[in-house]
């Protein structure tokens, strides 16, 4: 059946009113006030500092081209008995930055908009609540009138008309909606004409004919969700030429779409789901109806409280006259178990059968899924809009072929158009002094190439460029969260998971140099010891090489001696509670070493001697960590580097002299690289001392300076780890006693200016201790048995990036003499290096530095004697890239 006026020009018509109506420009004229929230004045101006405390106030005296701010709720009818002219609108707003501001509230008997009689107002941001006597919004007679985000939402017994206009021309409704007690919830009727209804969310009660109804000519109702009416969108006998296109029209009691004796409507690109009856519906004397683009799914279901009795369940229905001059074609209609996807006259039947009763549908298919929908529509079928709901542009997808008609062979079928967009994804690299790069070189495009990439550094700083890779500098160091969104051809937006970016701290080697020796009153007063239970606060920062700024955990040899009894001392952050960890443990008179990383606040760290007798302490710097520049840590192994009785490192099996000093070559060996090196980590071990004595590892070529890494007795094993700079590729270890001893060195690790790990400092927390099951999966309380060996799980350090872990590893009770080797689980054998070496009956600690397998996160703890003995695993910090 030929139209007297083609869709096109109506979509023209529409849109060209609406322009008018909703988007004038504003005459340079003042602003009203009503703010009832304030000191306000019905007697003033309606100023900003003096509001109006009414809206009957404002609309008693608001003149064309001004706007009205309102703030507040109010017990009162909006009634606008004004006009504006055409370019100068008299509005009335919520006050704010629109349009994203809150609602004014009309609340109770009395509420609601009425606008009768008149031409050029625009009203956005109200709300009308409450038990409302007549129509929430009313317009009457009027014309170029502009409604937007207007929420009708009565409540009561009796349900009212949510928005009803009468004898409306050339106007909108945008983003206006209605729910609650409303019937209908939006009405046009049949003198309103050329006005459209976009983007409306509506939700009504089930005692009216619609969610939606159009009784007038040349209306359209576009993009809106319309949801539990007890018919969706009803168009009504004597409307013409309306359009009724990309809404989403689901769940509703009754009809999901009627055109019930209307002429000339379009129903093109509609999501139709899930209703209680028939998805579309077209009955009674209906004329050139076109039914095209829809995706009809699910319908008449009788799982919802449908009205007693319902029948009529399909999914595309047309009776009476209509089928006569109703084209159907180009929708998508799978079937349902007991329910015909078409009714045709009096046909009811599959898609097949329908084709042949009919003629129509040729282009209709059966098969679920949204797949179907892409690049599948009639982009030349009457009502068809050239951007979906959203406001996107038919996107032709690279996956499918092109099965669409038209001027646009790949738009798609329903109010949505599919489009693959992109996925970011993104990685942090930690640069010196506190800088992060960020690349999201790793995003993976959809349908479209991708134009740009916007990084928010988590501080406040933002950039947006066409590359993937940017960096940035932060002016505090501290943890931020750190996120990255990618923009596509397509306008397609992808907002990667944010991640959070915690700044590891490059490492300085320093001396080594004494900070702290009680027996000379170096960094204490006097030469007094520690006593039993006291605590000594010793400053690290501003002296020895260490700044006063941006140091956030200093690394030390720390030496217990000449102590009066058994005991431990517990190193913990100034001003800080302090912890269950133990770092050093000793018996009456030994002198133990072992090597401490502490995290530093306000410049300072405490000693606490654990102990029942006195102690003295011994401190030697060999570096710190900080904010600023300085070297990444890259761990290894471990690997034997040196054993003098097994001329490894050296060329003969000779031990070191009494006053000696060895020289080991480091960089280039051991998986170290030639250059680049700055310090070495190392487990040292001295063993077959012939006398007492002590080891001072220090850079080659420098003087040796007043420190020293390991302390022994005659016949005493003593490891210990070492971290020292690298001067010319080596290092230099230094026999200071009076007899001979052999010595190996295990390399965990070396510091590069090079890319690696930075360290991430811990307040000292106990992870395992088979004394009372800590660490242990079913909590059991046993010690290592001989040959065997427990693991601990890293989980949580892992899922912040952790590559290896520190630890102040502490044996004791062994039965036996042994050894402890401590690597991370690789899948390889037991690698030939040692942590810590014990007598029976001693306690040990030591520093160990373990590498870390992110399948698995897990650190051994191998017993290579043959006796018993309880581990115990204090976490001081982590590296991570």
């Amino acid at each position: 059946m030929r139209r007297t006026t083609t869709f096109g020009t109506i979509v023209v018509a529409l849109t060209a009113g609406v322009s008018v109506a909703s988007g004038p420009a504003h005459a340079a004229t003042t602003e009203l006030f009503v703010n009832n929230t304030v000191a306000c004045s019905d007697a003033g101006t309606g100023s900003q500092a003096q509001p109006f405390c009414t809206l009957a106030a404002a609309s008693a005296v608001v003149i064309a081209g001004q706007t009205v701010q309102v703030t507040g709720t109010y017990g009162e009818r909006l009634t606008i008995a004004r006009s504006g002219t055409p370019g100068n609108p008299i509005m009335f707003r919520s006050a704010g930055t629109w349009p994203n501001v809150n609602f004014f509230v009309l609340n109770g008997p009395n509420a609601g908009i009425t606008i009768d009689g008149q031409h050029d107002v625009s009203v956005g941001g109200a709300r009308i609540t409450g038990e409302v006597a007549g129509a929430a919004v009313a317009v009457s007679a009027s014309t170029r009138i502009a409604l937007e985000r207007v929420l009708a939402s009565p409540s009561g017994k009796t349900s009212v008309p949510g928005v009803r206009l009468v004898g409306v021309t050339d106007s909108s409704l945008l983003k206006v909606g209605a729910n609650g007690s409303v019937s209908p919830a939006i009405s046009l009727d049949a003198t309103t004409s050329r006005v459209t209804v976009t983007s409306s969310m509506v939700s009504a009660g089930s005692g009216h004919r619609g969610g939606i109804e159009v009784l007038g000519q040349h209306n359209s109702v576009l993009r809106a969700i319309v949801r539990g009416s007890a018919a969706g969108i009803t168009v009504g006998p004597g409307a013409t030429d309306t359009v009724v296109a990309s809404n989403s029209v689901s769940i509703n009691l009754g009809f999901g779409i009627v055109n019930d004796g209307a002429t000339g409507t379009a129903i093109a690109n509609n999501a139709v789901v899930d209703n209680c009856r028939t998805g579309i519906r077209v009955t009674g004397a209906s004329a050139g109806v076109s039914v095209q683009n829809n995706d009809v799914r699910d319908n008449g279901r009788p799982d919802l409280p449908c009205a007693p009795g319902a029948v009529d369940r399909f999914g595309i229905a047309v009776y009476d006259a209509a089928v006569s001059g109703t084209i159907v074609d180009y929708n998508t209609v799978p079937p349902r178990a007991g329910v015909a996807p078409y009714a045709w006259g009096t046909f009811t039947g599959e898609l097949a059968e329908f084709r042949t009763v009919s003629g129509q549908g040729a282009h209709d298919v059966a098969q679920a899924g949204y797949l179907v929908n892409i690049d599948s529509a009639n982009s030349a079928a009457p009502g068809w809009q050239p951007t979906d709901r959203t406001g996107r542009s038919p996107v032709d997808s690279p996956d499918r072929g092109n099965t669409g008609a038209g001027p646009v062979l790949f738009a798609d079928r329903g109010p949505t158009e599919s489009v693959l967009g992109p996925t970011t994804m993104f990685s942090l690299t930690q640069r010196p002094g506190c800088q992060v790069t960020v690349d999201a070189s790793a995003t993976k495009p959809g349908w479209g190439a991708i134009v740009s990439y916007a990084f928010d550094f988590g501080d406040g700083a933002t950039v947006t460029q066409a590359g993937p890779v940017a960096t940035h500098t932060y002016a505090v160091c501290g943890p931020y969260p750190v996120r990255v969104t990618s923009t596509d051809a397509n306008s397609m937006v992808s907002i990667g998971d944010s991640r959070q970016f915690r700044p590891g701290n490059p490492y300085v080697p320093v001396g080594p140099v004494r900070i702290l020796d009680t027996r000379e009153a170096i960094g204490t007063p006097g030469r007094t010891p520690v006593a039993a239970g006291g605590t000594l606060t010793l400053p690290v920062t501003g002296h020895s090489g260490v700044p006063a700024e941006g140091v956030t955990s200093v690394t030390m040899n720390v030496t217990a001696t000449e102590p009066t009894s058994d005991g431990f001392l517990t190193i913990y952050p100034s001003g800080q509670p302090k912890p269950t960890s133990s770092n050093l443990n000793w018996t009456r008179g030994l002198t133990v070493p072992n090597l401490v990383v502490m995290e530093v606040v306000d410049g300072k760290v405490n000693f606490h001697n654990s102990g029942p007798g006195t102690v003295h302490l011994v401190a030697d710097l060999v570096g710190y960590h900080t904010t600023g520049m300085g070297s990444s840590f890259v761990p290894l192994g471990p690997v034997r580097a040196l054993d003098t009785r097994e001329a490894i490192g050296t060329t003969g099996r000779t031990p070191v002299a009494p006053g000696g000093t060895l020289t080991l070559p480091v960089a280039g060996r051991t998986g170290i690289p030639a250059t680049g090196v700055t310090a070495v980590t190392m487990n040292v071990t001295v063993t077959e001392p012939t006398s007492a004595g002590f080891l001072t590892v220090y850079p080659n070529g420098r003087a040796l300076p007043n420190a020293s890494n390991l302390n022994w007795t005659a016949g005493q094993t003593v490891p210990n780890l070492v971290v020292v700079p690298v001067v010319d590729g080596k290092v230099n270890l230094r026999n200071s006693g009076p007899g001979t001893v052999h010595v190996i060195a295990d390399v965990v690790g070396y510091h590069t200016t090079d890319q690696g790990t930075l360290f991430q400092p811990r307040t000292p927390y106990r992870a395992l201790d088979t004394r009372n099951g800590t660490g242990i999966p079913n909590g059991a309380s046993y010690p290592v048995t001989g040959g065997w060996e427990v693991s601990l799980k890293f989980w949580d350090l892992v899922a912040e990036g952790a590559t290896s872990v520190v630890l102040n590893v502490t044996v004791t009770e062994p039965t036996a003499d042994g050894f402890l080797t401590v690597y991370g689980d690789f899948g390889q054998p037991l690698p030939n290096a040692s942590n810590l070496n014990w007598r029976p009956g001693q306690t040990v600690p030591n520093l160990v530095v373990v590498p870390l397998n992110t399948a698995n996160a897990t650190a051994l703890f191998h017993n290579t004697g043959a006796g018993t003995v309880h581990v115990v695993a204090d976490v001081v910090g982590f590296y991570r890239n």
